[in-house]
């Protein structure tokens, strides 16, 4: 059975890149909309990636017309579509009702992968879900559950969270036989072009770029370097290799690595969110440690039985 534990912790750093990004995203001026936050990221990403591929020499695979087509589509789902939902989300609603939202990505990343993939659904994936929804749900309320209200930017979080999880379904099912540098490659460059259509016919790109301050270029940098192109290659490097069913799992994280950021911008941290974290940990260790767990146990027991 092959190693993944780095490809695990490829899927951690991808999530802890995406939690960061709620930060930057609230921390970059008034003057970039969400439109061009959003293109903007995407293009450092895509441009990093097209002079990595100028600067490397030698044929890479030819794609097909077919290749192409599913690349734009999977560009318009995961780039323009759930981009564009997160950044307008954050307009209206809270990062805790965002957050939530967000932490409903490992059910439905296994339905939809049951749905498309036609992959197995077994209980301990549900429970472990759960589970960890629960320890999330905790976190992020501070066990105050009436607090919670719905508006338009929950819906536009919903958009985000099930184009997101169509992206690593489609992605596995469509183009999994593309190198994944060419994927990430063309799949931004597509994104790019999209968001940027887009912008220039809905928004002011020229006086968002004139306003641009030093803090919103470092911002957009870091989203689009980290945020994006790492937290990217990392994530489709899993959803191939693990399955989509078992990295979005993982995805209840992103709470815990946001109490991490306010720990250490000076926050506090108090019992409910170690008994979160507690709750989140249980939940992954059943939703993918458990099956591990029993095939091992079942092999030692038909190793134990007389011959």
């Amino acid at each position: 059975m092959p190693n993944h534990a780095f490809t695990w912790l490829g899927v951690v750093i991808a999530i802890f890149f995406w939690a960061s990004n709620f930060n930057a995203i609230q921390a970059i001026g008034d003057d970039i909309s969400p439109l061009m936050g959003a293109t903007l990221r995407f293009s450092v990403a895509a441009l990093v990636l097209l002079g990595l591929r100028a600067l490397r020499a030698g044929p890479e695979s030819v794609l097909q017309p077919r290749d192409r087509l599913a690349l734009f589509f999977i560009a318009l789902v995961g780039v323009l579509i759930q981009n564009f939902a997160i950044f307008s989300a954050m307009q209206y609603t809270s990062p805790v009702n965002a957050a939530i939202v967000a932490a409903n990505m490992p059910l439905a990343g296994i339905l939809l992968s049951a749905l498309l993939l036609h992959t197995a659904i077994y209980s301990f994936h549900i429970t472990g879900a759960l589970i960890s929804l629960a320890g999330v749900l905790l976190v992020i309320t501070q066990a105050n559950f009436t607090a919670l209200t719905f508006n338009p930017g929950d819906g536009l979080m919903l958009v985000s969270l099930t184009s997101g999880c169509l992206f690593t379904i489609l992605a596995k099912r469509w183009v999994a036989h593309i190198p994944l540098s060419q994927q990430l490659r063309w799949m931004m460059s597509f994104g790019v072009l999209q968001m940027s259509t887009v912008v220039w016919l809905v928004d002011t790109p020229v006086h968002a770029l004139k306003a641009m301050t030093a803090q919103d270029a470092a911002l957009i940098i870091y989203m689009g370097l980290g945020g994006t192109l790492i937290a990217y290659y990392f994530w489709m490097k899993g959803a191939q290799r693990l399955g989509p069913d078992r990295v979005t799992s993982l995805f209840n994280l992103m709470p815990v690595f946001t109490v991490a950021i306010s720990v250490l911008t000076g926050g506090d941290v108090g019992w409910i969110q170690i008994a979160g974290i507690f709750l989140v940990g249980c939940g992954i260790l059943i939703g993918n440690a458990y099956p591990v767990l029993k095939q091992k146990l079942t092999a030692l027991r038909l190793k134990q039985q007389p011959q």
